[in-house]
């Protein structure tokens, strides 16, 4: 199976944070989703759950002491942060419930896929999509903020070592699943541009020849490459009902983060230069704006290219 190929680099990590089901078989015949991975994807949903309920009573309870600089900030700000580390908990864990609840769309999607990739295959299709270069970049950025909000909350701030251990396990869980998340979807979704793209180079094909010379199996060939390019429009939409609620709670963190922490980052900027010191978290407001905004823009170019193809 060719999309089995072509997302082997991403598969394994994806499968392992649960947001991707364990799969039996490499063959269209013998392709199924593994029960042990079924299992494995409903129990770290249940744990990621319910650690959730844990971290959130305890971050909105006692806000007070998860304050980064304690004698600094003021109530908007405190509020913000409050907010913000509230919407990265529900962020991650709504990525991972929904990808378990979605297991069987997820192996419709991949299953169709191998199916019209026999198709492709038999007409000379070859290509393959890497995102070596550009998941080794989020990678990079996405621990840069795990290790700048490492260096602030156990250095610079008076948050008792049970909070540290909790507050750097939800931004290591966000960054690990947002990453994860953006790189799967940047991979297969270009996989997809890919073969839709392949597809209408051979229709282009078609409309170059001279209406004398259709012959009987051209106008067969036409009618398979219309049918399967509205099966892919069908695979496309799939991907849109798999993703969507993830996508929604994933961008709604991420732009109330860029836009709190750019906020922050200002703060610092104009703080007269004696108290800066007692009020500077612009390292860690400057790691966030621009992890997330990598992460977004990856997603959105991959969606960009798809439906660029996809409305040829």
């Amino acid at each position: 199976m060719k999309i089995l190929k072509d997302l082997e680099g991403v598969a394994r990590p994806t499968q392992l944070c649960a947001l991707l089901p364990f799969f039996n078989g490499n063959q269209s015949d013998n392709f199924s989703i593994n029960s042990a991975g079924k299992i494995y994807g409903r129990v770290m949903a249940l744990i990621l759950l319910v650690s959730s309920v844990f971290f959130c009573h305890d971050v909105l309870f006692a806000s007070e002491n998860y304050k980064l600089m304690v004698h600094s900030q003021g109530e908007t700000e405190d509020i913000n942060r409050t907010i913000e580390t509230l919407f990265c908990i529900v962020s991650y864990t709504i990525i991972v419930v929904s990808s378990v609840l979605n297991t069987s769309k997820h192996f419709r999607t991949l299953r169709d896929l191998s199916l019209l990739d026999g198709y492709l295959e038999a007409h000379g299709y070859t290509s393959s999509y890497s995102c070596r270069y550009l998941g080794s970049l989020l990678i990079f950025v996405s621990a840069s903020v795990v290790v700048v909000a490492f260096y602030y909350i156990h250095f610079l701030s008076n948050i008792d070592v049970k909070r540290q251990c909790i507050l750097m396990c939800i931004y290591g869980l966000q960054m690990l699943y947002s990453c994860v998340f953006a790189i799967y979807l940047r991979t297969v979704l270009m996989c997809l541009a890919l073969r839709i793209e392949f597809l209408n180079a051979r229709l282009e094909q078609f409309t170059q020849k001279d209406r004398e010379q259709y012959l009987k199996d051209d106008w067969c060939e036409l009618s398979n490459l219309i049918e399967i390019l509205c099966k892919f429009r069908y695979i496309t939409e799939n991907m849109n009902s798999v993703t969507g609620v993830a996508l929604l709670f994933f961008f709604g963190f991420s732009f109330y983060t860029v836009t709190n922490q750019s906020y922050l980052a200002f703060s610092t900027l104009t703080t007269p230069d004696q108290l800066r010191k007692e009020h500077d978290t612009i390292g860690l407001s400057c790691a966030w704006v621009i992890a997330e905004t990598a992460i977004m823009a990856v997603i959105c170019s991959s969606f960009d290219c798809l439906a660029s193809e996809v409305s040829i």
